[in-house]
């Protein structure tokens, strides 16, 4: 009894085994199929195009950030993106103000003073001139009807009233010649300050960045911090801000590190797979590759290239600028190919061998390997059973 109880469990025990070598083997099978050959990249979404939002040019070279609308945030056309920081200009409007208004009541004042002026001179020129007309009508008198002495003394009179008339006359135009020069001093001075005024206002209305076009805000780095700008940052003339991208312009951006140089290219295809959605695959293709592998960050002793993955289609209602995307770049692709497992095979040496199930090494021919496989082209069969490769070179 006992003998038959052992015996029953030997043969469930082998049986067990059995089943568990025959589950190995099934995966170390040589196989038909397609081969491929992939290099994975990691990066995000960017827009090729879109509204770049920088700060303008400003009487100051350098200001910092007062106000950001948040990134990925949605805005409309026209409404407000960064606001920057204009202390330096309101500050100084008042006084600017104030000076205008001091210059527009002087100018009054004086347009008065100058009126009054101008009227009593003009008066007394008036007077000399009539007083003119008067000494020649006297003076035009004939010699033969007056006495010598009245004759003289009307030539002198007219004389006298001419040299009065003359003085009138000069101090009247030499007063409107003052008036107007002071006048457009005065109007220089006034003028001076209401282009003052209206550079200050323009300047803070310059300094509320608007949305050029409805869509997402993406706000940009900055460079030497390797973070996105926010409120109180110093940024100068001409420093991008913020972009609103256009959605059908968006594109992949990954990193190809430099020890990596050379293994993908132009033309490529490949799959990308969005980090927030894993379900979801996108095809595209590599079409830009930069010729300089550039810091993957400030002080950094990584290098990378920058790869540029377009894509066939956009899902413009899950894609958005900044996502983080997994993409694998197909290499290689190669249908009705003869494949083996990597662990069954040993390619370290000069002629790559095979470990077979029954424990034989065989020589084979080899193709491309990937991390998992590799193409054999003589040595083994399809659907020949091989096992992990553990050293020795029989066969």
């Amino acid at each position: 009894m006992r003998a038959s109880v052992c015996a029953f469990a030997a043969l469930l025990l082998a049986s067990c085994f059995s089943g568990y070598r025959e589950k190995h083997d099934e995966t170390m099978k040589v196989r038909k199929g397609t081969f491929t050959k992939d290099v994975v990249l990691t990066g995000e979404l960017e827009a090729a195009r879109g509204a770049a939002i920088t700060v303008p040019t400003l009487p100051d070279w350098q200001t910092s950030i007062k106000w950001m609308a948040a990134d990925g945030s949605t805005v409309r056309e026209g409404e407000r993106v960064v606001e920057l920081d204009n202390s330096s200009f309101t500050a100084n409007l008042d006084s600017k103000r104030q000076a205008e208004l001091q210059a527009l009541q002087e100018l009054q004042q004086k347009s008065e003073e100058w009126a009054a002026d101008l009227k009593q001179k003009a008066l007394e020129f008036e007077k000399r001139k009539s007083e003119l007309d008067k000494a020649k009508i006297n003076a035009d008198v004939p010699k033969d009807i007056l006495s010598a002495r009245e004759y003289a003394d009307r030539q002198m009179e007219l004389q006298r009233a001419m040299v009065e008339f003359e003085k009138a006359r000069d101090v009247l135009a030499a007063q409107r010649l003052a008036v107007a020069s002071d006048r457009k001093n005065l109007e220089i001075r006034l003028g001076k300050a209401q282009r003052e005024i209206r550079r200050s206002e323009r300047a803070i209305e310059d300094l509320v960045l608007r949305a050029p076009r409805a869509g997402i805000v993406v706000v940009r780095e900055l460079p030497w911090e390797s973070r996105k700008l926010q409120a109180g940052d110093t940024v100068w003339v001409g420093f991008p801000l913020a972009l609103i991208p256009e959605l059908d312009s968006l594109q992949v951006s990954v990193a190809l590190p430099d020890v990596d140089d050379g293994t993908i290219a132009v033309g490529m295809p490949a799959t990308v797979t969005l980090d927030g959605y894993p379900g979801s695959e996108f095809r595209g293709k590599v079409t830009a590759i930069s010729a300089v592998a550039q810091e993957s960050a400030r002080q950094s002793l990584r290098r990378a290239f920058k790869v540029i993955v377009n894509l066939d289609s956009i899902d413009s209602t899950r894609m958005r600028p900044g996502l983080s995307a997994r993409v694998l770049v197909h290499r290689e692709s190669r249908p009705g190919s003869l494949i083996a497992p990597r662990a069954a095979l040993d390619i370290s040496g000069r002629e790559p061998l095979a470990a077979l199930a029954s424990g034989k090494k065989v020589k084979i021919g080899i193709g491309s390997c990937n991390a998992q496989e590799c193409v054999v082209t003589s040595g083994v069969e399809e659907g020949e059973v091989l096992a992990r490769f553990d050293g020795g070179t029989d066969g």
